[in-house]
């Protein structure tokens, strides 16, 4: 072998060690390990943290030497206290103002109306004049015939105007006492048992926004309309109030069932599994939470009446409830000030 190839071969050598060593050196660096074999294993991945489960104790770094002091998780709640109280269920329905007594007046003759001579919201007396027919015919000449009002009262419609044709059967006027208004409603008739004459209600009207009426039923129609399967009654106002007018619309709210010195939770404090039953979160000393089945008496808006299951000074959960599971611990966000099981009236 020639001097020059052995020199290249040897270079060629070199070369290739230093490759090799500097390949290594690259390999150790970003962490592979070299196997037997010339295989090369990836680097150990470190094993992801777990993530804490519901309730679950976390670790907490101490302020000293890095070591760690554990804490359970709590979650924020709003609780409410229970109570002894009221509870109504109520039916709701529409209803119109009417006067305490109407009378619509009808004219003597037929003809025209001449002249209207009084308006509506008018005070009149029996015998006073509200318009003038005028009855003449084709060739024939009459006085005018006056249409004048059988009772004392307000004037609280005219339906006729002038020109207008009536007969002995066409409404002038109607005249009302308004010195007492009731609320005229009619309620279907499967509620009748549960009505009686003294019965409360609440009534609101759109026009006085913001204020709710006590009222009571003073009339309850004897007879069932056929048609719509409704009895017709009416309400007085406990206390008069000149804001409310004749004509005015009313929502009106009766208590067609009431129970009185009963354990009572708010609804929102009640998951239900069935009609008659359903679960609580019970705050317990040490700000734990007790999941408790209890047995639920009569519904109403915002409230249940409890058989068993709770007593007279128990906190329950009202906001927060869906986070939790029995013994979840928890803490209190309404200021410890309770807002108390609703008591309704």
């Amino acid at each position: 072998m020639k001097k020059g190839d052995s020199q290249n071969l040897a270079r060629t050598i070199i070369i290739i060690a230093i490759t090799v060593i500097m390949v290594v050196i690259v390999f150790k660096a970003l962490g592979f390990k070299i196997t037997r074999g010339s295989s090369v294993a990836p680097p150990e991945a470190p094993l992801p943290a777990a993530a804490p489960s519901k309730g679950a104790a976390v670790p907490l770094q101490s302020s000293k030497g890095g070591n760690t002091t554990t804490e359970p998780q709590k979650i924020a709640v709003r609780a409410s206290t229970i109570t002894i109280g009221s509870i109504s269920n109520y039916i709701k329905t529409q209803g119109d103002v009417v006067a305490n007594s109407e009378v619509k007046i009808y004219p003597k003759m037929e003809g025209k109306i001449l002249e209207r001579k009084v308006s509506v919201g008018a005070q009149v007396s029996a015998g006073d004049v509200i318009a003038l027919v005028d009855p003449s015919e084709v060739g024939k000449k009459y006085l005018p015939n006056p249409v004048e009002s059988t009772v004392s009262g307000t004037v609280l419609s005219i339906p006729v105007h002038e020109g207008d044709k009536v007969t002995t059967t066409t409404v002038v006027a109607t005249v009302g006492d308004i010195s007492r208004i009731k609320i005229e409603t009619y309620v279907p008739e499967k509620y009748i048992s549960n009505l009686k004459i003294g019965t409360a209600a609440e009534i609101s009207f759109d026009a006085i926004p913001g204020t709710v009426f006590d009222a009571k039923i003073s009339e309850i129609n004897p007879v069932v309309d056929a048609e719509s399967r409704t009895i017709k009654i009416s309400l007085r106002l406990n206390k008069a109030d000149s804001r409310v007018l004749v004509g005015m619309s009313a929502t009106v709210r009766l208590v067609i069932e009431q129970r009185k010195n009963v354990i009572v939770a708010p609804r929102d404090a009640i998951t239900q599994n069935t009609e008659e039953e359903g679960y609580v979160f019970v705050i317990k000393n040490d700000d734990t939470v007790e999941q408790r089945t209890v047995s639920l008496g009569m519904e109403a808006e915002s409230a249940f009446e409890i058989k068993k299951g709770l007593s007279v000074g128990d906190k329950v959960v009202t906001e927060g409830k869906n986070l939790l599971k029995d013994g979840s611990s928890i803490k209190i966000i309404n200021g410890g000030d309770e807002t108390k099981a609703g008591v309704i009236q």
